[in-house]
């Protein structure tokens, strides 16, 4: 049986930063929190969280071979911050190339390792239907990560990893053999929310509350997913703000004493970093639409 200590093994020679295990089953509390959540409309224009539910709640419906779930980490810290007063871009938004090809490069070549070292034990049949995935598909990354023991779901409802903060990017690998967790501990009481609201308190819009999270008022969905004009009463909430938002992850404390990415590809990129408020606005519609354009295919 493949164990998860040679995984991590594997996933280091990949760059992954972290990666832990778990099981397919039914996650039925996510299921009855995301039909109230649907219920009440604060998907906001993102009408394909309204879709395959069934798949998105139940892992092996999504991939029919699954036994183990791989969840992998990448972190995209960068300390590197734009020119003050320049429209901001999210620190995710800065990376040089997208996350979701970055990502699934490591994925697969993280699986094609395993397929070696495994040998007659994967069909290549069970390979055949999708079971890479990197926040492109119906799948409870963040659940799955917090099972995986990997950290938590914080008031941010972001992941939080104990060490790389919530500065990360999950990777799914769905596997059709059993792996077998040999971790002689897990981040079990990692609980850094608790008496803790410095998001909560520092969320422009109000999206983020004690109960549900009101998607439609966040910026990141403000400025990135919206696809209706926007509302006058956000203009001055927005500031400004292009693309994205990361205040609730600034005041965080789980993300005041980070390493940077070690991932060349998630490192800032250097034009985006120098362009200006006046570059910006003195820039051609075309240049504008381009590097909106690069910025939307990442996410």
């Amino acid at each position: 049986m493949f164990t998860l200590s040679r995984i991590r093994e594997l996933c280091s020679s990949v760059g992954i930063d972290d990666c832990a295990v778990t099981v397919p089953h039914l996650l039925d509390d996510d299921a009855r929190y995301l039909t109230q959540w649907l219920q009440k409309g604060y998907n906001g224009s993102m009408t394909y969280m309204e879709q395959n539910l069934d798949k998105r709640t139940d892992p092996q419906k999504l991939y029919p071979y699954c036994k183990s779930i791989l969840v992998c980490l990448l972190s995209y810290y960068k300390k590197d911050r734009q020119v003050k007063g320049a429209p901001y871009i999210s620190i995710s938004g800065l990376s040089r190339n997208d996350y979701h090809i970055v990502m699934k490069n490591r994925l697969n070549q993280l699986e094609q390792m395993i397929i070696s070292e495994c040998g007659e034990q994967i069909s290549s049949a069970w390979l055949e239907p999708q079971h890479v995935f990197c926040d492109s598909a119906p799948v409870f990354e963040r659940r799955l990560a917090c099972e995986a023991g990997l950290g938590i779901i914080g008031k941010n409802h972001l992941f939080i990893h104990p060490l790389l903060g919530s500065y990360v990017h999950i990777g799914i690998l769905m596997l059709p053999i059993d792996i077998y967790d040999d971790r002689s501990s897990k981040w079990v009481n990692f609980n850094p929310c608790a008496g803790c609201r410095k998001c909560i308190n520092n969320c422009p819009t109000g999206a983020l509350r004690d109960d549900l999270f009101d998607a439609r008022k966040c910026v990141s969905y403000l400025t990135i997913e919206r696809k209706e004009p926007l509302d006058a009463k956000y203009n001055n909430l927005l500031e400004n703000r292009l693309y994205g938002c990361d205040n609730c992850q600034l005041v965080c404390p789980c993300n005041q004493s980070l390493k940077e990415t070690s991932c060349d590809d998630l490192k800032a990129n250097a034009e985006l970093l120098a362009m200006t408020k006046d570059d910006w606005n003195n820039s051609s519609h075309r240049k504008k639409l381009k590097l909106l354009h690069r910025l939307a295919k990442k996410n």
